[in-house]
């Protein structure tokens, strides 16, 4: 018995734990409760939450991409690649350069937009 209100005592070590091991003959398995609200650090749900985030705490680059996934220049994936949220897997050889090269175009005109000629004249 524990001295201290609040929290229960561990039961007996041992035992038949639920759902492990191999059902018995006439037995039914319960499926597997899944989580349905958890989002990997990949998704495009997660990627724009977070760049949303960030962009409210005062991160000017993730207001830049969070711009150019809105406007469908960029992917959010790459959002989420350049703002080091995670790694773009190693190429296998099998892809081709001049996606990375376009992607790279892509991201500097992002970065560095082209003065505007009506402005300047």
């Amino acid at each position: 018995m524990s001295d201290v209100f609040g929290i229960t005592p561990l039961g007996q070590h041992g035992g038949k734990r639920p759902g492990a091991g191999r059902p018995r003959k006439g037995e039914v398995r319960p499926p597997k409760q899944r989580v349905l609200n958890s989002r990997s650090s990949s998704s495009p749900a997660y990627i724009v939450a977070r760049l949303k985030r960030d962009a409210a705490l005062g991160c000017k680059d993730a207001e830049i991409l969070l711009d150019g996934i809105y406007r469908n220049l960029i992917s959010p994936f790459t959002a989420g690649a350049e703002m080091n949220y995670f790694r773009r897997p190693e190429p296998n050889g099998r892809g081709s350069e001049n996606m990375a090269k376009a992607r790279a175009w892509r991201l500097h005109r992002l970065f560095n937009p082209r003065p505007d000629p009506k402005v300047l004249g």
